[in-house]
């Protein structure tokens, strides 16, 4: 195609509108989408048709200056979207590594509050396994060597627990607070209204004992979803249903709000945690942009 137009440009009158567009079309089709192999083979062939063509012209100079200044063109602009597309590489590349961070950072994170969670009861369980065994000193051997038993498995337990969740944390130390639950809800949602966001709580259903893990993933699941919401809803109003079900635990967060929001595919670093905390107990997210407008975040964590 770049020899047929280079031909047409000197055969033809010049005067001519389609033959120059269809040339600079062909030759601008040649630098910026061919591989370089193929680039430099055009190139050449490309140039040394106008300087070929310019050694019968009565203006040989013209030719040979025009070949000049379209080999300089086609190389500039190569080199202007090579750039551009290496830079394109470069940011794809840091996106990519900014959201593995961030779910390194996420199962990090839950492991050490898991670790927090499980840890006390756990030790509960080895006091009241210890105190069960003085009180039964110089009664049934058996008895006291079960309790002995849990009591030894369970300090075990605890020091293998303190031992691998000590290389996931940080230089920075955790704050010393008891883990969030659902029953801290009301809290979190008046904390979110008095940052600018009004914000309703729905529960449905019965609240009832849940294990200590599913409740904090749920919490920090719905505090995320109101972080996202605040940083971009705009101005907006945002729901928070959580509905008790027999064997599991729906929640879904909604806004009405018309600022963009990072849909699913995207990766975006709050939904990357909240996909890690589901998976962790094999449930089920379901989130991005409405209809209607907004953005929704619904979550399903089944109880065992």
């Amino acid at each position: 195609m770049p020899l047929v137009a280079a031909f047409a440009h000197n055969r033809f009158d010049p005067q001519f509108v389609g033959y120059p567009i269809a040339t600079f079309c062909a030759l601008y089709a040649l630098t910026a989408w061919t591989p370089p192999r193929s680039f430099a083979l055009g190139f050449a062939v490309v140039i040394g048709v106008y300087i070929g063509a310019s050694v019968g012209d009565h203006f040989p100079n013209n030719g040979v200056t025009f070949a000049v200044v379209t080999a300089v063109v086609m190389l500039l602009v190569r080199r202007v979207l090579g750039d551009r597309e290496r830079r394109a590489r470069v940011a794809e590349r840091e996106r990519d590594v900014a959201s593995r961070e961030a779910v390194v950072d996420e199962r990090a994170r839950i492991a050490r509050e898991l670790h927090d969670a499980i840890a006390h009861n756990v030790s509960m369980m080895v006091v009241q396994a210890g105190a069960e065994r003085r009180v039964l000193e110089g009664t049934s051997n058996s008895t006291r060597e079960v309790l002995e038993t849990i009591e030894g498995i369970g300090r075990g337990a605890l020091t293998e627990m303190r031992r691998l969740v000590g290389m996931l944390r940080s230089d920075t130390k955790d704050e010393l607070a008891p883990q969030p639950g659902l029953s801290d809800l009301p809290m979190l949602v008046t904390q979110v209204r008095e940052a600018g966001l009004p914000v309703e709580l729905h529960v449905v259903g019965g609240p009832r004992d849940l294990p200590v893990g599913i409740e904090l993933s749920a919490y920090r699941i719905v505090q995320e979803a109101l972080t996202n919401a605040l940083k971009h809803a705009g101005e907006a109003h945002a729901s928070v249903q959580v509905r008790y079900g027999a064997d599991s635990l729906e929640l879904e967060v909604v806004d009405d709000g018309l600022g963009g929001q990072a849909p699913v595919a995207g990766g975006g670093h709050g939904l990357a945690g909240m996909r890690e905390r589901v998976a962790l107990y094999g449930g089920r997210l379901d989130a991005g942009r409405r209809a209607s407008g907004g953005f929704a975040v619904r979550v399903l964590l089944p109880i065992r």
